[in-house]
């Protein structure tokens, strides 16, 4: 049996029930300024941890005119790759799956600076 390559490709699920967004910020570490989102999460022992997550990428809800095969969400994922997610359904759970791919040449993925993008 092969393996699966799931290069450039990702999917997300909601959060689970222990899982809550407590805080957003921002951390410098020697010089280099991160967005930053704290979450409070359980180990399997029930240990209280808060994870802390980087921001890498934004994205906003595409036109799809008239194409419903095309994404429902596109931006950017870092400063050279294209990042595109689809909205999808699976047992009335709702979840996104995602396709990496390489930003072409003059192609713009908002029409918003980087520093008015929420976070």
């Amino acid at each position: 049996m092969a393996d699966y390559d799931d290069t450039d490709k990702g999917a997300a699920f909601r959060p689970f029930d222990s899982q809550q967004m407590i805080l957003q910020g921002k951390i410098n570490d020697a010089g280099k300024e991160m967005k930053s989102v704290f979450v409070r999460d359980k180990t399997r022992d029930g240990k209280t941890i808060i994870e802390v997550y980087e921001k890498v990428g934004v994205l906003f809800e595409n036109e799809k005119n008239g194409n419903e095969s095309a994404p429902d969400y596109t931006g950017s994922l870092g400063s050279l790759r294209r990042l595109a997610a689809w909205r999808r359904m699976k047992e009335d759970k709702p979840y996104m799956t995602f396709a990496v791919s390489d930003k072409r040449e003059g192609a713009r993925t908002s029409g918003l600076p980087d520093d008015s993008i929420p976070f």
